[in-house]
């Protein structure tokens, strides 16, 4: 008798619920906890499987593993709503473990009932955040992958399957353009060797065999220790803009050829006049070296000098023709050494005629010594000899003041200035004359400067105008110094 009331006192000490039920599976006795949570009596809660101490919905599910256990002798597990004293039903776990004598025989099955409603409710919230996580990497429009800290794909939304037509498990470098593939894998190296985010451009294959171009962009989840333990993708389709951007450049190669032809009618005059100059030249010398060849005796020396010239200017023109063929051919520049100053001095001898038919006074501001710039030598003769012939044509209709043409150079940290300034006529927006067909002459194609500036950007140097402060335009041209090991 004292040891069952000890046992009584033992069994209504634990937190949890216990029935002891008979070999058939009948309620036997239960302990106090069992009593005070459905709030009902033993004889009640004998008639369970017919009362609302168990939720309805759960109830056929275990009475059919309840006999199944009872039948079999094997131990009874199982997860239930059972309704408390308030009416409320809560979940839990059930076990169910049978009490055998010598014989092996089933005398008492013990069933210990322990509450985890709040882990379910847990479980299910976390079931739920799950699902509407989902819901929004599903409803974004990219692609959304999640790799391990190896870099093994171990997830990848409903788009990415969709896109490529295969299932996590078959998904692999082969789904990557061949020609993207090293740089991809290396860029994955990288990553797992520092643990920095990273991104990359390339074509993936889809589900009908297309490539195309996505932006991916991966980082790292740390834990506390800072630790890489996922590496989170997400891919853009950026195809239509890479076609978009491709586009826009093939258009503007044609435009550009078509400016370059576009500018023949405007260049015409000016071209005929830079052949005509060394030509005219040397028609001039060889009639003079008739002159010193026919004295008597012929004067060797005179006529041999001017062989020189006539020799000098046939180059000039030859380098004229083949800086004319290298425009229309798109031809890269042929860079080499070159001083400006020396530049500068070609040119006004070029334009000396059109200087002096115009009255233009030529000033020179020219830094001594200045460092060499490596360029196209025939290229920045042009745009000089085209910024020069604007300004002469800035100042045609000047009759108030004295027309004036400033050509200077000096260096200006590493790189080297030259500046062509005039007492023109000056326009209100200097920003816009360097635009492709914007002109201020009657006659004019607007192309002149657009290519000046093409030239002068292709040698990685800048060009721009400013109005002066009285009277006229300064176009500025700033070229790098050549490197020390240029030449």
């Amino acid at each position: 008798m004292q040891n069952e009331l000890t046992f009584r006192q033992m069994v209504d000490g634990i937190s949890a619920l216990v029935a002891v039920l008979t070999p058939d599976g009948a309620v036997e006795s239960v302990n106090r906890q069992v009593l005070d949570y459905f709030g009902k009596t033993l004889e009640e809660l004998k008639e369970w499987t017919s009362t609302d101490a168990v939720h309805p919905d759960d109830l056929p599910h275990v009475i059919a593993v309840w006999r199944q256990s009872v039948e079999s002798g094997q131990p009874y597990d199982t997860e239930v709503r059972q309704r408390g004293a308030d009416g409320v039903y809560r979940w839990f776990h059930v076990q169910g473990l049978p009490v055998r004598d010598a014989d092996g025989q089933i005398i008492r099955w013990c069933v210990l009932q322990t509450d985890i409603d709040e882990r379910k409710r847990a479980e299910e919230a976390l079931r739920q955040s799950e699902r509407h996580l989902r819901l929004l990497v599903d409803t974004i429009p990219a692609l959304v992958s999640r790799s391990k800290p190896n870099g093994r794909l171990d997830y990848v939304d409903r788009r990415v399957v969709d896109y490529t037509g295969q299932e996590l498990e078959q998904i692999g470098l082969h789904v990557i353009h061949p020609d993207d593939q090293n740089t991809h894998v290396q860029k994955w190296r990288d990553a797992m060797e520092t643990g920095e985010p990273w991104d990359n451009t390339y074509r993936i294959r889809r589900a009908d065999g297309e490539y195309r171009w996505f932006y991916d962009r991966v980082e790292p989840l740390r834990d506390r220790d800072g630790r890489v333990v996922s590496w989170y993708a997400v891919k853009i389709d950026i195809n239509d803009s890479r076609e978009m951007e491709e586009m826009l450049r093939s258009t503007r190669r044609k435009l550009s050829a078509a400016m370059q032809i576009a500018t023949v009618a405007e260049l015409s005059a000016s071209i005929a006049h830079e052949v005509n100059q060394p030509l005219a030249s040397v028609v001039t010398n060889a009639h003079a070296c008739q002159t010193w060849l026919r004295h008597d005796p012929p004067n060797l020396e005179r006529a041999q000098a001017t062989l020189d010239r006539i020799i000098r200017d046939g180059h000039s023109a030859a380098e004229v023709v083949r800086g004319i063929r290298a425009l229309f051919k798109e031809a890269v520049p042929v860079k080499a050494l070159l001083d400006v100053n020396q530049v500068v001095a070609e040119v006004l001898r070029v334009l000396s005629d059109e200087l002096r038919d115009n009255r233009i006074i030529v000033e020179t501001e020219l830094e001594a010594d200045l460092p060499m710039i490596e360029a196209d030598h025939v290229q920045i003769q042009q745009t000089l000899i085209n910024l020069a012939h604007n300004a002469i044509e800035a100042m045609g209709d000047v009759t108030d003041r004295a027309k004036s043409l400033l050509l200077g150079s000096r260096r200006q940290g590493e790189e080297l200035l030259i500046q062509v300034r005039d007492r023109g006529l000056g326009i209100e927006d200097p920003t816009l004359i360097f635009e492709p067909f914007f002109t201020t002459k009657k006659s004019g194609m607007g192309m002149g400067l657009s290519i000046c500036r093409s030239i002068i950007e292709a040698h990685g140097g800048r060009v721009w105008a400013t109005a002066n402060e009285d009277t006229g335009m300064t176009f500025s041209i700033a070229l790098p110094l050549a490197s020390s090991g240029a030449g």
